[in-house]
């Protein structure tokens, strides 16, 4: 097999799709077969790694606006730009009630909240990134692969934009008129008055994490009075939360699921505030911006036990396009357990 073949074959594992001579449920076994013809040994690896960390590149590049827009394209948009360049986004304009304005992360990591005078604005990026330890006997033994490295630094960049959408929520928060925001346990009657000013301006979509999915539970359509006993609740919300764990609707707005993950093993730490939902207008300007600037970098450290520590890299950025027609409910009886470390503070 040519490297050739082999960055081919890796390209078609991220895509879901094989080569004619192949089928999609081999062509990963395919691919990890054909790594170890070019790191079956130490030499051999040593010798080729460099063409390899160029297939992780271009795999990593291929997969990573696709799970991205995955993730957070219900309400974000996702721009891919090339190494040096900026991010060019329009706003609408001709909506005097929207006053617009942005939260962006700066390179030092201090928020800048300024007035949008133009229909377009530039977006930059800085680098977020992490690594992976690969044991080179595991992999000669093949416990691990080259192939599950890309898995993991793949997630970890999907997992650093979450980050960098999360901090700027984090930030505009403070920048929100008093009327879009609301913090304290859960209430449905407060949550009804956030996504009545959402209504305004387009039919309202709630999103937030499975911790806070879960605090909503089934809503009441006759709610519990004094010598009546049990609420009466929808038959759709008990079945929901009977067939998935959470409700699906809240009355009349789609509530959409944001993807959740753990930054160690420990399982105390997340990447996301599961505290806080947003609840955007269906159909409107995207208020969340993100750019992915131009490839993925890699460079690795050989450890004294011959573990090799690979190192991967990203630019990318994330601005909120601010509006008076969406709205944060901050749930204050649910811990935030995100890594504030990652966050800056």
């Amino acid at each position: 097999m040519t490297i050739n073949e082999l960055r081919q074959l890796a390209l078609h594992a991220v895509k879901g799709t094989a080569p004619a001579e192949f089928t999609v449920e081999n062509v990963n076994d395919a691919f990890v077969d054909g790594l170890k013809e070019f790191a079956g040994s130490y030499n051999q690896f040593m010798k080729n790694r460099y063409d390899l960390y160029d297939i992780i590149i271009e795999s990593i590049d291929e997969i990573l606006p696709r799970d991205v827009m995955a993730s957070i394209g219900a309400f974000a948009e996702v721009q891919t730009v090339a190494q040096g360049q900026k991010a060019m986004f329009k706003k609408k304009l001709g909506r005097a009630r929207a006053k617009k304005f942005l939260t962006q992360v700066g390179l030092s990591g201090v928020y800048e909240t300024f007035r949008l005078d133009s229909d377009t604005f530039e977006l930059g990026a800085h680098a977020v990134g992490g690594g992976a330890t690969i044991d080179f006997e595991r992999m000669l033994d093949g416990a691990e692969s080259l192939a599950e490295v890309v898995g993991i630094v793949t997630e970890g960049l999907t997992n650093a934009v979450f980050v960098e959408v999360e901090r700027a929520l984090i930030a505009a928060y403070d920048n929100m008129p008093a009327t879009n925001k609301y913090k304290g346990a859960w209430s449905a009657d407060e949550m009804v008055k956030l996504m009545t000013i959402v209504r305004a301006y387009g039919s309202p979509v709630i999103f937030a994490c499975p911790e806070f999915i879960a605090k909503m539970g089934a809503d009441a359509i006759v709610p519990v009075s004094t010598g009546t006993g049990q609420g009466v609740y929808s038959p759709k919300d008990i079945e929901a939360i009977h067939d998935t764990g959470f409700i699906k609707v809240f009355r009349g707005a789609t509530v959409v699921e944001i993807p959740q993950s753990f930054v160690d093993e420990t399982n105390t730490e997340t990447y996301v505030d599961p505290s806080r939902a947003y609840v955007f207008p269906a159909g409107a300007e995207k208020v969340v911006k993100v750019v992915l600037e131009g490839a993925t970098q890699i460079r690795d450290h050989e450890n004294k036990d011959n573990s090799m520590e690979v190192y991967a890299w990203k630019k990318m950025g994330c601005a909120i396009l601010h509006h008076n027609n969406w709205c944060i409910y901050w749930n204050s009886s649910i811990a935030d357990t995100s890594a504030k470390d990652i966050y800056g503070f």
